[in-house]
């Protein structure tokens, strides 16, 4: 028995370290393959990460590159003087003006103008019935004649004492009574004349020829409108910086391309204390007859003092919510094109089509007016002919 386990020992112990050999050959391939793969992702990560980076920095480079150049149109910033100014809204006034009435009660028998028409002071424009003030008039008249007859009789009396001292005065006195009547009517014959009080112009007529109309009635307006006054109002911080003799700019809806110079005559004393605003009269001329009372104005006070600003075409400026920047074209010696690079601007005063640039572009610097939707940052671009800015053309670019 223990012959054959002895026998049997060596046979055994071969079979158990022939299953520990083949374990340990199946642990190190595995491992093998697991180093393999590792290095497989290693090397694939690192390749595609190493082909996009290439992408990134040169891909969108060439393929801009290949793009053809985008067309725009450009302006320099320019360097300019700017006076200082302020700004307000008013109304516009008229020197004079007013609703034509009439005074009396009547029938209206003449009308001598036209609607709209130039009206000189002292014209007659509308004529009432008459005809019974007339008659009472020509009825007076013969009386006074004889009163002053009566008069003169009594003074010739009075000296060899034929008639009283009372006759005497008596005679004198309807002499006087009759005149006053021949006056007042006079007055009321007038009065049934409407005329203009001073030369303007005339607006739409609101009365008709046989119209019964009573005092008061409006007949016609009437303004003055040359010259002509623009009433506006600045705040309180502004009272020491405006004065009589002051050249004021009038820009309003009606003509916005054009503006209407005058000047300041009058500032009124009294601050508002509900809006902290004063009132200032500016007069203008007027000439054309086109600013009308009543409309709106934007007026635009020039100080004395001025200030150097650096401006761009307001087309140039593009608002964003991060901020305002503009396209500012630039010349690469080495790629020899020309390029567009954004730029952020900080800007203050607008002036007409113009903007004041305070902050991001220096002058003389070619800046993008229109096509900007077109671009982005480094796109080469290629400035059109047919820009009408001063300055601009298109330039070789210098090696």
């Amino acid at each position: 028995m223990r012959t054959e386990m002895d026998q049997s020992s060596p046979q055994g112990k071969s079979v158990t370290d022939s299953t520990n050999e083949n374990d340990t050959k199946t642990s190190r391939t595995w491992f093998s393959y697991l180093i393999i793969a590792v290095i497989s992702l290693l090397v694939g990560g690192g390749s595609y990460a190493g082909y996009f980076y290439f992408k990134q920095r040169t891909g969108k480079d060439s393929s801009q590159q290949s793009r053809p150049p985008v067309t725009v149109t450009a302006a320099l910033a320019k360097q300019q003087s700017w006076t200082s100014e302020l700004t307000g809204v008013g109304t516009v006034t008229s020197v004079q003006g007013t609703e034509l009435t009439s005074e009396s009660a009547g029938k209206v028998t003449g009308i001598t103008f036209k609607s709209g028409q130039h009206a000189t002071q002292g014209d007659v424009l509308v004529q009432l019935d008459t005809s019974s003030e007339i008659a009472q008039l020509e009825t007076l008249q013969p009386q006074l004649r004889q009163a002053k007859s009566d008069r003169d009789r009594a003074k010739q009396l009075i000296e060899s004492n034929a008639i009283s001292a009372k006759a005497y005065e008596e005679s004198f006195a309807e002499v006087d009574r009759l005149q006053a009547a021949i006056n007042q009517q006079s007055a009321i014959i007038n009065r049934k004349q409407i005329k203009a009080p001073f030369t303007g112009e005339l607006g739409i007529r609101r009365v008709n020829l046989g119209q019964y109309i009573a005092p008061g009635t409006s007949v016609v307006s009437l303004q003055q409108i040359a010259p002509i006054f623009v009433d506006f109002d600045l705040p309180e911080q502004n009272a020491g910086q405006v004065q009589e003799g002051q050249v004021v700019r009038v820009r309003t809806a009606a003509f916005p391309d054009d503006t209407f110079d005058g000047e300041i005559t009058a500032i009124t004393p009294l601050v508002q204390q509900a809006t902290r605003s004063f009132t200032v009269r500016a007069e203008l001329t007027n000439e054309s007859g086109r600013l009308r009372p009543g409309m709106f104005a934007d007026v635009t006070v020039e100080l004395p003092q001025a200030r150097s600003v650096i401006t761009v075409p307001q087309t140039a400026i593009a608002f964003n919510a991060y901020g305002r920047s503009v396209f500012v074209i630039k010349d690469e010696v080495k790629s020899r094109q020309t390029i567009a690079k954004r730029k952020f601007v900080k800007t203050g005063e607008r002036r007409g089509l113009e903007i004041e640039i305070t902050q991001g572009i220096e002058p003389s610097e070619r800046v993008v007016t229109a096509g900007q939707l077109k671009l982005s940052d480094g796109m080469a671009v290629k400035i059109a002919t047919e820009d009408t800015m001063e300055g601009i053309e298109e330039r070789p670019i210098k090696p």
